[in-house]
């Protein structure tokens, strides 16, 4: 439900914060008073298209704000969510709008910038705004086919119907690829078959490649290896004399030393674990040269393996990987006919079941139907037309993601006229009328909390007017409902009375909005109804 609205700098408003309760909320004032920027301000919080003529002159910026409370809206709550929009259940919500004169417009949500089509997704389910040329929605029959779903409560029938649907275009879609294109998928399997071939022969196997150049380096660097390997054995145990005979010699002498000086004992067997390894390192390089191949043959064999896996990554990437999915692709390029006819049943049982889906689509649809004609018939007999008569025709027409059925309402206004359809009959008063009987009956339809009427009231009057009155008060038993109009019989009915008006200030023309109390709402319907020269009130 909206709260409170605060706008600045839109048209002729340059503050103006409004308060609005439950219910029937009706909104008067003179021509020119500034309606149009009330509702233009509701729009901006929707998500519609910011220009800046909106402005008020001169102003670099203009901003609107507004309150909701959103309690009873979970759907809007996993929004939020879902956009990671901080808001704390049971706290109103906060839609800021900012439009400047230089075309930027931003659009902030309990502080957080959001895009403006996020705003429009939520606009959707806070305000539905209902414009002076509304009407106009009568004259589409995807419209009329709106109205017959939610006044028979068919939402998950249709639902039911449209998922079906799809799946069966879906599964016949892929039917007509594969069915189509049985040279491509020869050749596909004649291209299938030939890699996995290529890389079956191939045979390499995991890191092969760098355990390979692990064995290149090592044959291409044999020969230094191997004088590498023989200097060092050569120094180490050579005749010239080496250094571990060399060592073991002159050990002697340091253990009549530690016979002389028993203090140099460790001294003696840290050079005898010295000796032990030196002489084991050299013993490791005499195995390590004896185990060094010259195999110009193997390298080649090396260098050639090599190439082979360096053009096969080049060409397939990751070979596993590649092998896996093309035989995968070959299993089911191979058994493609058996894939072709389990596709064919289950289309044959979808059909079916889409079939049986459509028929109990329109099957509800004409018993709604039914029943809407006559509640239409009824309500309209309470607006002064009384003799209408009001059709909701159904015809078959080709399956869409709706169903089979053409609807469209058809108008007979008078006794002795045939029904019309009514996009072609009805005066925009007849019009206005069929709209809010519509709007009445689909009042506890709708999850929208908040009803706005833009002089929906338009072409109706007198008596008339009355009754439009009494149905926007009853549609406030369960929305919101804000009504702009410029009849006192309608705004008599409204349990929250606001009132526009313009004067002039400093040279500017500025809108006031005024909640008005008992006495001022009387002199308010008093001006509206002519028995008082225009006043103001605020």
């Amino acid at each position: 439900m909206l709260q409170r609205l605060l706008i600045t700098n839109i048209v002729l408003v340059e503050n103006a914060e409004v308060s609005f309760s439950k219910g029937f909320n009706v909104i008067t004032g003179e021509t020119g008073a500034g309606k149009s920027a009330l509702m233009g301000a509701l729009s901006l919080l929707t998500g519609q298209r910011a220009a800046t003529g909106i402005l008020r002159r001169d102003a670099k910026k203009g901003y609107v704000e507004a309150s909701f409370d959103i309690d009873t809206l979970p759907l809007l709550e996993q929004l939020l969510q879902e956009a990671g929009i901080d808001h704390i259940p049971g706290e109103e919500l906060i839609i800021r709008r900012e439009i400047h004169s230089v075309g930027k417009s931003r659009a902030f949500i309990n502080n957080q910038m959001v895009q403006i089509a996020f705003l429009h997704k939520m606009g959707k389910h806070l305000l539905d705004i209902l414009g002076q040329h509304a009407n106009q929605k009568l004259l589409e029959t995807d419209y009329h086919r709106i109205v017959v779903d939610l006044f028979g409560d068919l939402e998950s029938d249709l639902k039911a119907f449209e998922e079906s649907w799809q799946e069966v275009n879906r599964i016949r879609k892929e039917l007509k690829v594969l069915s189509n294109s049985e040279a491509n998928r020869l050749r596909e399997v004649e291209i299938c078959r030939m890699e996995l071939k290529e890389l079956e022969e191939a045979d390499v196997k995991e890191d092969e490649d760098e355990e390979l150049f692990r064995d290149y380096t090592l044959l291409s660097n044999a020969e230094e290896l191997t004088q590498h390997a023989s200097e060092l054995n050569q120094l180490l145990s050579g005749r010239s004399p080496g250094i571990v005979p060399l060592l073991s010699s002159h050990q002697t002498i340091l253990e009549k030393l530690v016979a002389l000086a028993p203090s140099l004992e460790e001294a003696a067997k840290a050079y005898r674990n010295a000796l032990l390894e030196i002489e084991e390192v050299s013993e490791t390089l005499q195995r390590y040269q004896s185990t060094i191949e010259f195999n110009p043959t193997r390298m080649h064999e090396i260098n050639e393996r090599l190439s082979l896996i360096s053009r096969l990554k080049r060409k397939y990437g990751d070979l596993q990987d590649y092998q896996r999915k093309v035989s995968e692709r070959l299993d089911q390029l191979e058994n493609a006919d058996n894939h072709i006819e389990e596709l064919r049943e289950k289309l044959s049982k979808l059909e079916n079941e889409n079939h049986r889906l459509a028929q109990l689509l329109t099957t509800k649809r004409k018993a709604a139907a039914s029943l809407l004609e006559k509640a239409v018939e009824e309500h309209l007999s309470s607006l002064n037309m009384p003799k209408a008569k009001f059709h909701v025709a159904i015809t078959k027409q080709d399956r869409h993601r709706c169903g089979d059925d053409h609807i469209e309402f058809f108008l007979s206004p008078n006794v002795g006229e045939k029904q019309i359809p009514i996009k072609e009959c009805a005066s925009g008063g007849e019009l206005s009328r069929v709209m809010l009987v519509l709007q009445t009956l689909l009042a506890k339809k709708e999850q929208t909390p908040t009803m706005v009427f833009d002089e929906i009231d338009a072409n109706i009057g007198g008596e008339t007017a009355n009754v439009v009155g009494e149905k926007l008060k009853e549609m406030g038993k369960n929305h919101q409902v804000l009504c702009i109009s410029h009849f006192p019989q309608v705004a008599k009915h409204a349990q929250h009375h606001l009132h526009l008006s313009k004067r002039e200030e400093s040279g500017r023309t500025v809108t006031h909005v005024k909640v008005l109390n008992a006495g001022n709402r009387e002199k308010e319907l008093a001006r509206m109804r002519g028995e008082t020269p225009t006043c103001s009130i605020l």
